[in-house]
């Protein structure tokens, strides 16, 4: 009887524990918008765990299905940050032409590594550009796309220190006919830079658009997937133990085997 009461009073304390135990923080994930350097405050944003929804418009741009997904707090694969593929970046100042910038922050805080480990931070882009034609069909539309990825082991928002950036990559495109371009980002498809780790750390990825439209231009847009990984690199005395087991094996069974013989 003295054991079941025990054990009672021990369920008790530990449901009482799970009850009234504090929730770890849940880390902050945004979304800024800029126009030609000004901070749009017309963007709505949804997040839901680690997805993020945002639409909405700009002085000169509208924006329509962007989104972004993390798997904060990371895998043993690497933390990965992304914008995805599905977002559409539209003009919206053909009619007078003129060139103007958009540029799309979304940062996510509160990942983590091993204390004092190194990271490899690497990045990658890619998508297109397209337009419908306006009242001049021989108005030219160009883009100049840039995307970089960054980790702030300050774990600041939206931080963007140059010892934790990818090198940027750029891509463009121009036309004076309809029809989708790809945009080819360089120097290549992914990049990569060794940075600090710590613990916690927050990661941004930092996309612009530069439109160049003649006047009398119609509608241009831009789809761009991009994302950034931090991984942690494999210890060399890892990377010895998996080359060299299936060897220490072998010499396990004919060790074994000579003291059968013998």
């Amino acid at each position: 009887m003295m054991h079941r009461r025990m054990l009672l009073s021990c369920a008790v304390l530990a449901a009482a524990a799970l009850v009234w135990a504090p929730s770890s923080a849940q880390a902050a994930y945004a979304v800024n918008v800029y126009d030609d350097g000004v901070l749009q405050g017309g963007i709505t944003t949804f997040v839901s765990g680690n997805s993020l929804v945002f639409f909405g418009s700009t002085t000169h741009f509208s924006i329509s299905n962007g989104s972004g997904l993390s798997n904060n707090p990371g895998t043993s694969g690497g933390s990965t940050l992304s914008l995805s593929s599905n977002q559409q970046i539209n003009t919206t100042f053909g009619a007078a032409g003129g060139s103007h910038t958009i540029r799309i922050e979304i940062s996510q805080d509160g990942w983590t590594s091993p204390t004092g480990t190194p990271l490899t931070l690497s990045s990658s882009a890619g998508g297109s550009f397209d337009y419908v034609a306006g009242t001049n069909p021989t108005a030219t539309q160009s883009v100049l796309s840039t995307y970089q990825g960054f980790l702030d082991n300050t774990n600041a928002l939206f931080g963007q220190p140059g010892a934790g950036s990818t090198p940027i990559q750029t891509a463009s495109a121009s036309s004076n006919s309809p029809g989708t371009t790809p945009l080819v980002f360089s120097p290549g498809t992914s990049t990569s830079n060794t940075v600090p780790g710590g613990t916690p750390f927050s990661m941004t990825d930092v996309l612009t658009f530069n439109f160049t439209l003649g006047a009398g231009s119609g509608q241009a847009t831009a789809n761009v997937s991009a994302s950034t990984v931090a991984s942690v690199p494999a210890p060399a005395g890892v990377v010895l133990a998996l080359v060299s087991a299936p060897f220490l094996g072998i010499g396990a069974w004919l060790r074994r085997r000579r003291n059968v013989v013998a």
